[in-house]
């Protein structure tokens, strides 16, 4: 079973923020205002609460949860870099999977088989729970679709990157 002191503090940091960061992701793949943003956001973080319950017979994601520190954010020039709008938000998105990768690669190295597919399943949960927050494309609340196809093209990214780590 994995604890916390069974990671490095950036190790733990990566497993802690990773999560936000996914929820993060799917505003990147289709950003549309700031109102659906922290509908996305909450919606991620509520993800994250509800495996946190789901899963307290883990020691990992017991640990998780009674950990009240603030993480260490990192930089945001290292996960939106330079260039337009749209190329910021492609390379979030790409920096989101990448440490989607290594979050999922480092629970399969250090944590038991249990808390690794928690861990995996709290992931993809938390970008469908944030896709399907808020309405993408209506006007006032009119119109729109639950889930964009650049939403479920990002939901599809997170899914392969959770598996093939």
């Amino acid at each position: 079973m994995a604890k916390q002191d069974t990671f490095t503090s950036e190790e733990w940091t990566l497993l802690r923020l990773t999560p936000a960061l996914v929820a993060s992701g799917v505003t990147a793949a289709d950003p549309s205002g700031i109102f659906s943003s922290i509908k996305e956001s909450v919606a991620g973080a509520k993800g994250v609460a509800e495996a946190f319950k789901a899963n307290t017979d883990l020691e990992l994601f017991a640990a998780l949860a009674a950990d009240r520190s603030i993480p260490g954010m990192p930089d945001p020039r290292s996960l939106v870099g330079e260039g337009s709008s749209e190329q910021q938000m492609e390379s979030l998105k790409n920096a989101v999977l990448e440490r989607v990768r290594s979050a999922v690669s480092l629970v399969n190295d250090k944590s038991t088989a249990a808390e690794a597919e928690a861990y995996r399943q709290m992931l993809v949960s938390v970008a469908e729970q944030a896709a399907n927050a808020s309405k993408e494309g209506g006007f006032l609340g009119f119109g729109g679709v639950r889930v964009s196809d650049k939403e479920h093209a990002f939901i599809t990214e997170v899914k392969a990157a959770v598996a093939s780590a």
